[in-house]
């Protein structure tokens, strides 16, 4: 009996023991700094389980109750991986409010790893070393190893459909942007060919001249008559390619025997350069009648032409 008692009271001291040095063990997540201010870490991962095509996200939070200046906190070290790859890491500070009223000061510390093969992957713990700026006290943390399973990748969107939908639509734009071009080509050319200037017919250009450059008025006929044959010889040999100043009269008549002209103007025009040659060679003063009648039939025939070239052009106009 007395034996069975102390078995028990054996086991019951032993359990205190342990009790109490569990209890006194520190706390790797928490630490005490002064008085009522502590120092915590968290580590956790988004998922536990990652596909094998995308990335492990790791976060590391350190927290405390105060400003975030409090604390000056050591670079930490990349932590020692298996079976993963680091692709990139960010921090973050913030301030959280609490129900006292105060705040607490959290830096955040994300890690993103690229998942080598299916199975299990671990993330080491990292030590963190701070020291309080207000007491000067070092100390550190310790976080624990992190485990995360990496199972079978998740099925991707069809990359040749979509390099597909995207060439469709840059070809489409592309065609888009000929087109556009070439309609705003057609346009300005349109516009450009109704804005031209209308083109001054030939005959009413030679009429111009033929008003300010000759005075029927004149005291000086012979003057006048010089310039007026000049003038319609100008004429014939723009409009009908006559080469009137290498031609003789003869060879003038002959061609305008060939000339879609009516009749009577071809006579008008036969009397005309038969009159000029007797005026050139008689070498006496121009009748002031003779002068008249060459005068008016030149500027007959040149009005008739401009009322040919009016008549041709309304009508290629009605035509388009």
């Amino acid at each position: 009996m007395q034996t069975k008692i102390l078995q028990r009271l054996n086991g019951f001291f032993i359990l205190f023991l342990l009790a109490n040095l569990l209890h006194s063990q520190p706390d790797s997540l928490r630490k005490p700094s002064e008085g009522k201010h502590l120092i915590q870490l968290n580590t956790y991962l988004e998922t536990s389980k990652v596909p094998r095509n995308r990335p492990v996200v790791f976060h590391i939070e350190l927290s405390w109750e105060g400003d975030l200046s409090r604390y000056q906190i050591e670079p930490i070290s990349q932590p020692i991986l298996t079976n993963l790859l680091l692709e990139g890491s960010g921090s973050e500070n913030r301030l959280e409010p609490l129900s006292s009223g105060k705040f607490r000061a959290v830096k955040s510390i994300t890690y993103r790893f690229k998942p080598l093969e299916m199975g299990m992957a671990y993330i080491d713990g990292v030590t963190i070393k701070y020291t309080d700026r207000q007491t000067g006290q070092e100390d550190k943390l310790t976080s624990q190893r992190v485990m995360v399973e990496i199972v079978d990748p998740l099925p991707e969107a069809d990359g040749g459909s979509v390099r597909s939908v995207i060439y469709l639509v840059l070809l489409v734009v592309f065609f888009a942007v000929i087109l556009f071009f070439v309609v705003v080509y057609f346009r300005k050319r349109r516009q450009a060919r109704e804005s031209v200037v209308p083109i001054v017919p030939l005959p009413e250009i030679y009429l111009n001249k033929l008003s300010q450059e000759v005075d029927p008025r004149g005291t000086n006929l012979n003057e006048m008559t010089g310039r007026l044959s000049k003038i319609f010889r100008e004429y014939l040999d723009q409009d009908f390619d006559i080469r009137t100043r290498e031609s003789s009269t003869a060879e003038i008549l002959e061609k305008l025997e060939n000339l879609e002209i009516d009749e009577s103007d071809r006579g008008n025009l036969k009397s005309v350069f038969e009159k000029l040659d007797l005026i050139k060679f008689a070498g006496k003063n121009v009748d002031p009648a003779d002068f008249t009648n060459i005068y008016g039939t030149i500027e007959a025939f040149l009005l008739k032409r401009k009322q040919v070239y009016e008549s041709n052009q309304a009508e290629l106009k009605e035509d388009k």
